[in-house]
């Protein structure tokens, strides 16, 4: 067999670790965790209808916020989605995060996890590196 081919054989079977990373939104701290190939191609089928034409209450964005959280934040809550009158969990992002700021985090988040992740970790080491000079 060739290295590619036991590459992903043991990649499949060794199942999926996820790669989060914590946003801040709406003064709290959201757990964002990176998105499959498959997820994302999941969350654009999701926010269009059949015949294409994009669904009117929520979008990719949307599902993909939904998708990123919900191993920490229960988008399913019958009392949640009575609350802000909603049908389905991909309605609430825009609604529980009414402030354009702080949905735009989540969706910088979900979008471009990686280079969020960098910029936050650079901020980490930038922030740190500022302490250890104060306190030298």
């Amino acid at each position: 067999m060739s290295d590619k081919l036991e590459k992903y054989l043991s990649k499949g079977k060794e199942g999926r670790k996820d790669d989060t990373i914590l946003i801040t939104a709406d003064g709290e701290d959201w757990s964002v965790r990176r998105l499959t190939t498959i997820e994302v191609r999941r969350s654009y089928e999701l926010a269009y209808e059949e015949n294409g034409d994009p669904k009117e209450s929520f979008n990719e964005i949307d599902v993909m916020i939904v998708k990123a959280t919900e191993h920490e934040f229960d988008w399913n809550n019958t009392e949640l989605l009575k609350a802000y009158k909603c049908i389905s969990k991909y309605e609430l992002p825009p609604r529980l995060l009414d402030n354009p700021a702080d949905y735009a985090e989540l969706s910088k988040a979900v979008n471009k996890f990686q280079e969020t992740k960098d910029a936050l970790l650079k901020e980490a080491k930038n922030s740190s590196s500022k302490t250890e000079k104060q306190a030298g």
